[in-house]
């Protein structure tokens, strides 16, 4: 009995340390059910009763903006990826039974608050139902360009850096290749292959340069 005593005791205390300095806050959610006291009811987290301000939504700003993933979906029947923010433009292609879900390639700045963040310029995206590609860029001279050849302009997907960032706003390159045999552009933060004198990597694809710069997924 005194042991159990001295326990209670012992997680009061804590939990009282932590009501008084909130960095200990985090480090007290180790009192859960995982380690109740014999013949005690187990203690409610702490991290329970912490503000509804979840790791997710920490996680999901970069220097104080919101940051959502750039989504991935490939067709290996089309050759053709989509590169989207929007989670029902994949849920759509998903359920036409032709693409299937990717990795998450980044985290880029929302469409809708990018324009705030500092030296951020927008990501276009563009499509072309008759070559069935799909690609994006930062580039506007290039939007009207491949609207000229038959493109179709979708609007801004999201915010980018345009060179590469440090500080809070880390970022890494989000590299660009382009098939032209079969007309696909593929993105990633993946470094590409070395290939000689600029040639074509195995599996057809040229390197075309760093596209823009973005957040690690």
């Amino acid at each position: 009995m005194q042991s159990v005593l001295a326990a209670f005791v012992a997680v009061a205390v804590i939990a009282t340390q932590a009501k008084a300095v909130p960095a200990l806050a985090s480090a007290a959610v180790v009192l859960d059910e995982t380690v109740a006291l014999e013949g005690v009811a187990p203690t409610p987290t702490l991290a329970a009763a912490l503000p509804a301000l979840s790791i997710e939504a920490r996680a999901a700003e970069v220097c104080g903006f919101p940051v959502v993933p750039l989504l991935r979906a490939a067709s290996d029947s089309l050759t053709d990826r989509i590169f989207t923010t929007d989670a029902q433009e994949i849920e759509a292609a998903l359920a036409s039974g032709q693409y299937t879900r990717e990795a998450i390639i980044a985290s880029v700045y929302d469409a809708s608050t990018g324009p705030s963040v500092p030296n951020a310029v927008p990501l276009y995206k563009l499509n072309s139902d008759a070559l069935t590609d799909h690609f994006i860029t930062t580039s506007w001279a290039e939007v009207q360009s491949s609207v000229n050849a038959g493109y179709d302009y979708q609007g801004i997907t999201a915010y980018v850096y345009p060179e590469a960032q440090s500080g809070c706003a880390g970022t890494v390159p989000l590299y660009r290749k382009y098939n032209p045999d079969i007309q696909d552009h593929q993105f990633d933060t993946a470094k590409p292959e070395p290939t000689s004198s600029g040639g074509a990597d195995k599996s057809g694809y040229f390197y075309e340069g760093i596209a823009a710069y973005v957040f690690a997924p």
